[in-house]
């Protein structure tokens, strides 16, 4: 009988970069956090415990892991990084023990394992980090500083309690993961870049990755050398998973409480740094005392520095929060329909084949809307950030008239130091019919870096359409008959009065089309009866009979009204015939075949696999015409490739700058690294407003506030697109959490999608027209996303003037039909292959008369207007 062959590890070559807290792998199953992941020959056994040795020290935990991503592979899963903590050195690790189905132990086996090299500066690249590290400094908010112990002394040593020091985290995992060619961590900034001196003690007690709990002994003789105490607490957050209101993702785990509450009792001022993707409870903040809190997020490739810059006083902060702060998840009304594997709910992830509903019950009572009306006590409120100067706000005058508002301020700096300030101004607008949220931000403006004693002049300009509600029954935009109030300051909560006017009718502003209609009746939050309508959740959840979207919509189909005309060429016209001349495009279009536009509507597929650089997608050439290249990557932060390059902030983190010309600066640099790498187009901004704090994707995004997020994430786009690269905004729209993204089902009112939800994208749309918008994976109120007409061509082509081309996110075509979404106006299906997988069903789509052929045309047509566009560039 022949002897069954054993499983081997198949891959020779393994290098660990120790620098990536994360690893993106974490974004399917964050027990690899900080692991190497070997591929094995053959399925094993799970339920046998193997033994996983690292120059003889044996790993407590490892993972046997089956990915559906990955094609079914099972992959072993090791924790290596408190481990392996040198650079360029080589480990030995010997995995032995392990079984396969079969029932055949593996034989001992013997890997080399590299750490990769120190990372170092990249000569020529000094002004990309420049930007880089100024973004990261105005995104750091500081939240907490009684008596004033920041900054502090330059020479101080420091006693830095928690794994957050080791495990000092710089940008999100998934699409929103940065590559930088180096980064300074909080302990590189530390040691290289400050004054300050570690305490080598309480640093060692936490570089095996677990909270511990100092002994008294070493908490008073670390006392005896400083009377101040750090506190570290990180949080990682990315794609594909969201984050939960457990102990140890939105809560402190008990580990992390026990050290706070020991750290605390002993050192008379604790420094608190929140190192979170996403915000999280602070209850602990005031039950231990803490004396100054700072919340960084994730600062990108000089977030450690920066910091550290703001604790010595090198750097004033000057952020502000872009979302609320509340005390508890549970504060928050969205947190009754927003799905959490807690109470015994199974664990879902972005690619679970489930359905779960999501009824946005709380409806434009989102973030500080609802925590300003309903007078709930919040731990920081929006807009909230200290600074180590003072700041004096003097209104000047205020002027209203049929256009809009025109406020003039001056900002004067009061102390002692140098900084910068925000000016934020807020509508409280009449209730009529339609109920008002008491605070409505409308305009906002940061300062220049002022002198002490010096005076800036700032003027806001407010639109009249600013003051604007949806009224569903009218499908209009209108200002209601009353009393306007305009309150100016500093945040949502300190404010001052700055002018009012009188409205004596209501007036129509802007008159519509109701699209994208609920299919069934949602009971919303009103302020009118807080207690009978707050909400319950009974409708939201896991659908587990559910095999179809429901309900369903019975929409309208568009009546599409646009029309271009071109004759179809008698020889063929080539691509580059159509550089020279542009006006040729649509004859272009006209000659190929339904195959031809089938399959430049479909991508050719991405750059993920081993050998490839790592580009997200590429439009497929159709060879005969001489067609260029267009490349897409991932890059809200950076260039996401496997090449490093730039690591900026995460779009909250440069959201917290308040600073437009700052967010334009980011999408420049990232523009310029963009082009070195022949990328034509950077699919962000990613844009989706923070409904709930537990969005795994909470960091891509800027704001709770659309109006904030549009006017960021506008100069983000403009940034791009002014400097070479397409911009493309997503999710479009209301994809609000990644559980069951592809299945997600999000049901609102129409005055909650338009005012909240599709505004962000409005106002960024008037900053400036993007070449792209992605649609979302979710459905919204009985129609996926991706095949939304009404949306598509209703909303964003015919009222927003939207004139670029219009994609999926990937594998959209999973659940949203493909046909459908053709027919629809999404001129790109994402990421396709180079077969006919997804090429075929167009064609047939085409010949069964389900889409037009008109509209195929236009579809690739507005494709082709962009590739055209970056061709000339």
């Amino acid at each position: 009988m022949e002897r069954e062959i054993p499983a081997v590890i198949t891959q020779s070559d393994v290098f660990f970069d120790i620098d990536e807290v994360d690893g993106q792998i974490s974004m399917f199953d964050r027990s690899f956090a900080g692991s190497i992941v070997l591929p094995l020959s053959k399925k094993m056994d799970d339920t046998i415990k193997g033994k996983v040795t690292v120059n003889d020290i044996e790993l407590g935990r490892v993972w046997l892991r089956t990915f559906t991503q990955f094609k079914n592979t099972q992959v072993l899963g090791l924790p290596v990084r408190h481990i392996m903590r040198e650079y360029g050195r080589a480990y030995k690790v010997l995995v032995e023990g392990f079984v396969d189905m079969s029932g055949v132990m593996m034989e001992p086996q013997e890997i080399t394992v590299t750490t990769l090299p120190r990372k170092e500066p990249v000569s020529g690249y000094e002004e990309h980090d420049q930007v880089a590290l100024e973004a990261a400094r105005e995104g750091i908010v500081l939240l907490k500083n009684e008596g004033n112990i920041l900054p502090l002394s330059k020479g101080e040593q420091l006693n830095v309690f928690g794994t957050g020091l080791f495990d000092f985290r710089t940008g999100a995992v998934g699409a929103g993961k940065i590559n930088p060619r180096y980064l300074i961590n909080m302990i590189r900034a530390i040691e290289e870049h400050s004054e300050f001196t570690l305490n080598s003690e309480v640093q060692a007690l936490y570089m095996n990755g677990t909270e511990t709990v100092p002994s008294q002994e070493m908490l008073e003789a670390a006392c005896r050398k400083s009377k101040t105490a750090l506190i570290v607490i990180s949080r990682r957050s990315g794609e594909n998973l969201d984050n939960s209101a457990i102990q140890g993702e939105y809560y402190l785990s008990s580990e992390e409480e026990a050290m706070i509450s020991a750290v605390s009792s002993t050192f008379e001022q604790t420094v608190a740094i929140v190192n979170s993707g996403y915000p999280m409870d602070m209850t602990w903040v005031e039950k231990y005392n803490i004396k100054a809190l700072i919340n960084c997020g994730f600062a990108g490739m000089f977030g450690g520095l920066a910091l550290v810059e703001i604790l010595d006083g090198r750097v004033n902060p000057s952020a502000k929060l872009p979302d609320t702060w509340s005390y508890d998840y549970y504060d928050h009304p969205a947190s009754r329909n927003f799905y959490d594997t807690v109470d015994g709910k199974p664990f879902l992830n972005s690619s679970s084949p489930q359905f779960v509903d999501t009824y946005y019950e709380e409806d434009i009572y989102v973030g500080y809307r609802y925590f300003e009306t309903f007078q709930k006590a919040v731990a920081y409120p929006f807009g909230f950030g200290l600074s180590y100067t003072t700041f004096g706000l003097n209104i000047t005058s205020f002027e209203h008239d049929d256009e809009g508002t025109t406020l003039n301020l001056q900002v004067k700096n009061t102390g002692n130091t140098a900084g910068k300030e925000v000016v934020q101004v807020y509508a409280e607008e009449p209730d009529g019919e339609l109920e008002k949220p008491s605070r409505k931000l409308v305009a906002f403006a940061k300062t220049e870096t002022l002198q002490p004693g010096e005076t800036q002049e700032i003027t806001c300009t407010i639109p009249t359409l600013r003051y604007a509600s949806y009224d569903s029954d009218a499908a209009s935009w209108l200002m209601e008959q009353g009393r306007y109030i305009i309150w100016a300051g500093t945040s949502v909560k300190h404010v001052q009065r700055a002018g009012d006017f009188q409205l004596s009718e209501d007036r129509t502003l802007k008159k519509v089309v109701n699209r994208m209609v609920p299919p069934v009746p949602i009971q919303t939050l009103s302020k009118l009866d807080p207690e009978a309508t707050y909400p319950q959740g009974a409708l939201s959840g896991f659908k587990p009979e559910a095999t179809e979207l429901a309900p369903k919509a019975n929409r309208p189909k568009y009546q599409d009204k646009s029309s271009i005309s071109a004759e179809t060429p008698d020889t063929i016209v080539k691509f580059t015939d159509v550089m020279e001349q542009p006006e040729r495009l649509y004859s272009f279009v006209k000659q190929l075949s339904v195959e031809e536009l089938a399959r430049l509507s479909v991508c050719g597929s991405s750059g993920w696999g081993m050998h490839e650089k790592g580009e997200a997608g590429r439009v497929f050439l159709l060879d005969r015409y001489d067609m260029k290249p267009f490349v897409v990557a991932d890059g809200n932060s950076g260039v996401n490739l496997k090449k490093p390059n730039i690591g900026m902030p995460t779009s909250t983190v440069v959201c917290s700058s308040w600073n437009t010309k700052l967010s334009y600066e980011v999408a420049r640099v990232i523009a310029e690294e963009a082009t070195e790498n022949n990328i034509h187009m950077i699919l962000a901004p990613g844009m989706n407003i923070h409904r709930n704090p537990l969005n795994g994707r909470h960091p891509e995004y800027f704001s709770e506030d659309p109006y904030l997020t549009g006017i960021m994430a506008g100069y983000f786009s403009k940034g791009l697109e002014e400097n070479g690269v397409s911009s493309c905004l997503k999710h479009i729209v209301a994809n609000n959490c990644e559980t069951v993204r592809n299945r997600n089902h999000s049901l609102m009112t129409e005055r909650a999608l338009r005012e909240i939800y599709l505004k962000a994208f409005e106002v960024a749309l008037e900053v400036h027209q993007p070449d792209s918008i992605m649609t979302g994976y979710n459905a919204v109120n009985g129609v996926f996303a991706a095949a939304d007409e009404e949306m598509i061509q209703g909303i964003f082509r015919e009222e927003l003037g939207f004139d670029g081309y219009v994609m999926t996110d990937w594998g959209s075509y999973e659940t949203a039909d493909i046909v459908e979404a053709v027919q629809a106006g999404n001129c790109w299906m994402t990421p396709g292959t180079n077969d006919d997988t997804y090429v075929l069903p167009i064609v047939n789509g085409v010949k069964e008369g389900r889409i037009d052929r008109t509209r195929l045309e236009k579809n690739v047509w507005y494709l082709l207007k962009v590739v055209l566009k970056r061709a000339q560039d």
